[in-house]
């Protein structure tokens, strides 16, 4: 895969229909210049490049969270190149190439998780300024509103998510004390959230996706560590290594 035109420190990605979109980020320094600017590179072409020319988002965001949801790329809090926590949310349209403003979240949120699962996002702990926080909030784009949902089990910073079949999965992340390995999800029938057995590793800062119905976790501070988990089995197994530690990662499936 070629490199991006620049380097980027916790932007997010989403992959739209096999062309990834890299949005936002920062450059060097505890927060660095921040970035609005996104790039795109199409797997559909035969010797893929990263295409500099799309839209920026209407707000610069690093340590911020991406989804896609009903075809279009949403993109949910984060902090600015000052140092300014936000809450506010935008949505991407691929076809009319147009960054439009949605309903901010109820509550400000960095190194928080965004999902989306039954025609709703859902955004996922982090921290809220003053502490890490264990609340979830989810948006309804047919209403243009977020309400809470029930709190997850353990304050969550710097965690990772996925969705699987009807359940919302939460990963890892760092509870104001210490980094957790432990894992719980939310069914989306009843409403509440069930433990799930422990990474092998203590993870903060890693990232996971779903492949053929199977949770895989890589990375995160200090670690090039990957592992997976299996629902068949109830147990997270390791996999090989990265060839270098990877934190707060962008992966993606494709």
């Amino acid at each position: 895969m070629p490199d991006t035109n620049i380097a980027r420190r916790y932007p997010s990605a989403v992959n739209y229909n096999q062309q990834i979109l890299l949005m936002g980020g920062s450059g060097k320094g505890r927060y660095g210049h921040c970035y609005n600017s996104v790039v795109m590179l199409d797997l559909n072409d035969e010797n893929p490049k990263w295409d500099s020319n799309l839209p920026s988002m209407r707000e610069k965001r690093h340590v911020f969270a991406s989804t896609l949801l009903n075809g279009l790329v949403h993109c949910a809090g984060g902090m600015n190149g000052n140092g300014r926590l936000s809450s506010s949310c935008e949505s991407y349209n691929p076809e009319e190439r147009k960054w439009s403003l949605i309903r901010n979240m109820n509550k400000t949120r960095i190194y928080h998780m965004l999902v989306s699962a039954r025609g709703l996002l859902y955004a996922l702990g982090g921290y809220d300024g003053n502490a890490n926080t264990n609340t979830a909030e989810c948006y309804d784009p047919q209403n243009g509103k977020w309400e809470y949902i029930p709190p997850m089990k353990n304050c969550r910073s710097g965690l990772t998510a996925v969705v699987l079949k009807n359940e919302i999965y939460a990963i890892g992340g760092h509870d104001d004390s210490k980094r957790l390995s432990s894992v719980e999800k939310y069914n989306l029938d009843t409403k509440t959230w069930l433990d799930v057995p422990s990474m092998n590793e203590e993870r903060y800062g890693g990232l996971a996706c779903v492949v053929d119905g199977v949770v895989w976790v890589f990375g995160g501070v200090g670690a090039k560590t990957v592992e997976f988990y299996d629902p068949a089995t109830n147990k997270w197994q390791a996999s090989t290594n990265m060839d270098r530690e990877r934190q707060f990662p962008c992966v993606l499936s494709v």
